[in-house]
């Protein structure tokens, strides 16, 4: 039994049996794509995925629990996780969507005794796993690594940066249709439709992310459902005209879809 962030106690699952397709060739194919890893020579990145080990989570489990020691570094192999935290009123929000490929849980590399937030998984996930000590002795040997976190770092904090400012400066329409189009730009999937957000994203999901409350975000889903910018489903949201969004976003002249159809 597990006590999780929300103080309640709940049965841990026997421990599933690492998928198959998840052996070290598959980890090596994966950390290929990982930006930090790219730079790396071949027989450096060999054996960084051998030392990875992957690690189902079942959908609805923490990875981590904010507060606990920042002793592993992740890397989402499958599925989706979402970083967060609660307010002193108990309220959930999400500070960011990891995809396939992100590294997460890295406090314990920047220097963080503990990790600032939570991570639960969306769906049912794959993470592969590091001791932080292990990528530690890892940045001490290869500059190239160390410039590839760097890297990474700057991106989050101009990515921060953007969604601080948004959320002093935008209304909420615009902050909506922003967190929209920046899914849509990392996630995003061709449908007969339009362009589908490529992760399940509920109308809880979306206010968090766009510092709003549940009644704005669904009633501004309806709103844009009704004019046909969007199709919306159960945590399924389909980008019908982007063009609408795009000028709902920078607040400009929001063209009639029915021009477009």
């Amino acid at each position: 039994m597990t006590i999780t962030s929300h103080g309640k106690a709940t049965v841990m699952p026997p421990r599933s049996r690492v998928p198959k397709a998840w052996d070290e060739s598959a980890r090596l194919r994966l950390l290929g794509t990982v930006r930090i890893f790219q730079d790396l020579p071949p027989a450096v990145v060999q054996h960084v995925a051998s030392e990875f080990r992957a690690k189902p989570v079942p959908r609805g489990d923490f990875i981590f629990i904010e507060g606990e020691p920042a002793i592993t570094l992740y890397v989402l192999a499958e599925g989706g996780i979402k970083l967060v935290r609660e307010t002193e009123d108990g309220k959930e929000v999400i500070l960011r969507i990891i995809r396939p490929s992100d590294i997460f849980g890295a406090a314990g590399v920047w220097g963080e005794e503990f990790y600032p937030a939570s991570a639960v998984a969306q769906t049912n996930a794959v993470v592969l796993q590091l001791p932080v000590s292990e990528f530690t002795d890892l940045l001490a040997a290869h500059h190239e690594l160390a410039l590839g976190v760097i890297r990474v770092l700057g991106t989050r904090l101009r990515e921060a940066e953007t969604r601080i400012r948004d959320l002093q400066t935008e209304q909420v329409e615009r902050r909506i249709a922003s967190v929209l189009l920046r899914l849509a730009n990392k996630t995003g999937v061709k449908s007969n439709l339009g362009i589908e957000i490529g992760m399940p994203l509920s109308r809880q999901d979306l206010a968090e992310l766009s510092g709003t409350t549940l009644s704005t975000a669904s009633r501004t889903l309806s709103a844009w459902s009704q004019r046909g910018i969007v199709a919306v489903g159960r945590q399924r949201v389909v980008i019908i005209h982007p063009h609408a969004l795009v000028a709902i976003a920078d607040n400009l002249p929001v063209p009639d879809p029915r021009l477009h159809r």
